[in-house]
């Protein structure tokens, strides 16, 4: 199903079964730490090189590599060569969204009085 309206055109996902486990696939690559770090730093800064990563989040080169590797096959964040050297970024808006909007939700201020 497509629902148009004057600025863009959004397609509906349906829930198959297929949808629903990779989605769940992506909240599993998310829900680590470290890859989430990486996310969010690459959100903030837009592109940087694999020891850029490494100084700035405190972590082994290898350790680095690992977690961009998944990131790269959830197709999360996209390696982009720099002579001998890769510089990564986020995919696409989508990637960016997904970042800013989960952070956005884990620092939101809840009323005390909140409607169930």
């Amino acid at each position: 199903m497509t629902t148009t309206t004057t600025t863009t055109t959004v397609t509906t996902m349906t829930t198959s079964t297929d949808a629903l486990d990779a989605t769940a696939s992506l909240f599993s690559v998310l829900a680590h730490p470290g890859r989430l770090g990486v996310l969010h730093t690459l959100y903030v800064e837009e592109c940087m090189s694999v020891s850029e990563l490494t100084e700035r989040l405190g972590v082994e080169q290898s350790a680095m590599s690992h977690q961009l590797r998944i990131l790269r096959d959830a197709r999360l964040v996209i390696a982009e060569r720099d002579g001998r050297h890769s510089r990564y970024r986020l995919a696409d808006a989508h990637v960016a969204r997904i970042v800013e909007d989960a952070m956005a939700h884990v620092t939101e201020v809840i009323p005390e009085t909140v409607p169930r």
